[in-house]
């Protein structure tokens, strides 16, 4: 729900707390989530407070990071496994191979965290619910 609507093209939007499905006991997420919690996001189109919205991720953009988030590292395990394997020889330097690998693969997510969050931010849609 929209809390304030700012000059600028940005919302303050209310995230009341999940409910629980029929079919769970509550060991899901949704006991683990605030009571509410409010987040400030851009919008493409005035809305008024108070109006009930949904926040929607584009497939696109879920495919991406699905492909990023495991794709990556898994290639990180794989390229470095063949290379240390082809410069030392032995399990041993094909296992260094693979930690090395993954290790900067990890490192690199911590370096472009800001600016992966910012783009997944920017490509969320915010829609009236009608």
């Amino acid at each position: 729900m929209v809390v304030s609507a700012r000059p600028d093209g940005l919302v303050d939007l209310e995230f009341s707390q999940a409910r629980q499905c029929a079919a769970c006991a509550g060991t899901c997420l949704w006991k683990r989530l605030q009571a509410a919690r409010l987040d400030r996001l851009a919008v493409s189109r005035r809305l008024e407070p108070g109006t009930e919205v949904t926040v929607a991720l584009p497939g696109r953009q879920v495919l991406l990071a699905s492909i990023l988030l495991h794709g990556a590292p898994l290639f990180a395990i794989l390229a470095g496994a063949v290379i240390g394997s082809l410069v030392v020889g032995t399990d041993f330097g094909t296992l260094l191979g693979s930690v090395l690998a993954l290790g900067l693969v990890v490192a690199g997510f911590g370096m472009f965290r800001r600016r992966l969050e910012d783009a997944t931010l920017a490509s969320l849609v915010v829609t009236p619910k009608s």
